[in-house]
């Protein structure tokens, strides 16, 4: 032992006393941050890396290291390999289904989250907290996932676990209004207006009592004959029907969900790319097409509009992005830039608008205008979800409109987008031809 501890000390002590020159010439690939104000030189550290590595990082280390690269995938390994141990260990069990959720969308994420959340409800006593925090995970899964019998089920525990939360009854009253429970909807706003006044007012503005003229066209209570009158109207303007299943820009195609899909006029604008090389730094102009598409109801109705945007050809070499404007809103309900760097942008927002509003998004607008001509009329409330992804080589960009009454609540909302920006993200970087599923859309009322 001791002779092992001389060796390493003067190993260490041949290495810090080389020249500076020959130590900084050493090649050094490992990333490894020394604390604040001290630096080593390289060859030291190589010396020392494999005195480092017999300090193994806690879990919980790890896992903030995860997080904090948006490595989801690593978070379930983690996991996965910790519950192989220690089979229904909550914490475990909890991550994982965040991670899933992160990762594949919730589908996959319900089972973890269901399991955590029925053996938290049995502790005895409940730990209220934990307990409220991965059932309300599961409640905006399950509503994500249109199962909303389950959903008003989770939602109702949770109101009972911790009663002066709005959380539980704002979703409640979504539930039941999509459900056409008027009178449960009705409860719950008069409950939730105890709590938050302003959540009650979104909640009876986007789905209890949405304004006449701009109720989602193909409401079921609309009479028949009005439906069937509307249905026909604008049949004369429709453009024709879109002839394949996505937008397809280069070998990179956003997949759109069942409907009835028509195309709107094609664009496109210009963004500016850097390359870094050894000399001065380089700008391109790098062009993008943007495709938009419009779906109608069964009456007629405008059911959902996007945009899809996408450089048609590889820019080779551009590593950097000259741009901001895909992080920009500042009245979204939700703004994530997924740690990702100024100069190589990822965002996603959820934002709520009015039909003046949607108007302004310049993406949507060929889609909304082209769904205005063919006589649909634009929802009371809808959700703008946009997701941008400037990568190497690439940009991806996609800007949905959707009627509140499609997406569960403001919090399925950003579960919705959340797995939008899932399927989208490998198209930032892979050369490779990709097809990105758009997730699922609850149906019109």
């Amino acid at each position: 032992m001791q002779t092992a501890r001389r060796t390493k000390a003067l190993a260490l002590a041949l290495a810090l006393a080389l020249p500076a020159q020959a130590r900084a010439q050493a090649p050094l690939f490992i990333p490894l941050v020394p604390p604040a104000g001290v630096v080593l030189a390289p060859l030291a550290l190589m010396i020392l890396i494999p005195l480092g590595m017999e300090l193994s990082k806690t879990d919980e280390k790890r896992v903030r290291e995860l997080e904090a690269r948006g490595d989801w995938a690593g978070v379930v390994a983690l996991a996965t390999r910790n519950l192989a141990a220690a089979p229904g260990d909550l914490y475990w069990l909890e991550l994982r289904g965040r991670a899933l959720q992160r990762q594949s969308g919730c589908a996959a994420a319900v089972p973890d989250l269901g399991q955590a959340f029925d053996l938290r409800m049995a502790q005895t006593p409940v730990a209220a907290e934990p307990a409220f925090t991965v059932g309300l995970a599961l409640g905006q899964c399950e509503m994500a996932l249109w199962d909303l019998a389950a959903a008003a089920d989770t939602m109702g525990k949770l109101a009972a676990l911790a009663p002066q939360r709005w959380e539980p009854v704002y979703n409640l009253g979504v539930i039941r209004a999509l459900q056409g429970d008027g009178p449960g909807a009705r409860a719950a706003e008069a409950r939730l207006r105890e709590r938050n006044p302003a959540m009650a007012d979104a909640l009876l503005e986007r789905y209890i009592q949405p304004a006449p003229a701009q109720t989602a066209p193909g409401d079921a209570a609309q009479p028949a004959a009005a439906s069937a009158a509307t249905a026909d109207a604008p049949a004369a303007r429709l453009p024709p029907p879109l002839a394949q299943t996505g937008l397809n820009i280069g070998n990179r195609m956003l997949v759109l969900p069942p409907g009835r899909w028509y195309a709107a006029p094609a664009g496109g604008r210009t963004v500016m790319g850097g390359h870094i090389r050894a000399g001065p730094v380089k700008i391109d102009p790098v062009a993008l097409t943007t495709l938009g598409a419009f779906e109608l109801s069964a009456s007629g109705g405008l059911a959902a509009a996007v945009a899809f945007s996408a450089n048609a050809k590889q820019a080779y070499g551009i590593s950097y992005w000259n741009v901001d404007e895909p992080c920009t809103p500042r009245d979204a309900l939700i703004m994530d830039r997924f740690n990702s760097p100024y100069d190589q942008p990822e965002c996603l927002s959820v934002r709520v608008v009015t039909p003046a509003l949607a108007r302004t998004a310049a993406d949507l607008a060929p889609a909304l205008q082209a769904a205005q001509a063919a006589g649909a009329t634009l929802p009371a409330a809808a959700y703008v979800v946009r997701y941008a992804r400037y990568g190497l080589d690439r940009v991806v960009v996609a800007t949905w409109l959707v009627p509140t009454q499609r997406l569960a609540g403001d919090l399925a909302a950003v579960q919705w987008g959340h797995a939008l920006a899932n399927g989208l993200r490998p198209m930032a970087w892979s050369s490779e031809a990709q097809n990105a599923a758009t997730p699922p859309l609850g149906p019109m009322r």
